[in-house]
């Protein structure tokens, strides 16, 4: 019991200078862009151990994947939505409204956007 109690005096006299000091921080470094980017590019090279030349080539990747995954929620949405409009005439009354009323406000915009004011 001594010992974990010596240890917890040690730990509580460490972190006596940080818990009963008051601490003003300035955030203005923090919200300038350039700071960030060297500081995600540092965390990269010297933390990550990770090399900066493939930096191109990886956000190209990104990119890919991003698109990937898009384009497959895209097709998922409209592949249930069809099988929901193909079961039910409420699925179907909702997209014909959906559709009219797209329709309707690009008209709308069509004809506005041609006045001349």
């Amino acid at each position: 019991m001594m010992k974990t109690i010596t240890c917890l005096h040690k730990a509580m006299v460490f972190l006596e200078y940080f818990t009963s000091n008051s601490w003003v921080w300035n955030p203005d470094n923090v919200n300038m862009t350039e700071y960030i980017e060297n500081c995600c590019m540092g965390t990269k090279k010297y933390a990550s151990n990770e090399e900066i030349a493939g930096l191109p080539a990886g956000r190209k990747h990104l990119n890919k994947l991003r698109n990937i995954h898009h384009d497959f929620n895209t097709i998922l949405v409209i592949l249930i939505w069809c099988i929901f409009i193909a079961r039910s005439q409420m699925a179907r009354d909702i997209w014909h409204f959906v559709v009219n009323l797209c329709y309707k406000f690009l008209s709308y915009f069509r004809a506005s956007s041609t006045m001349r004011y």
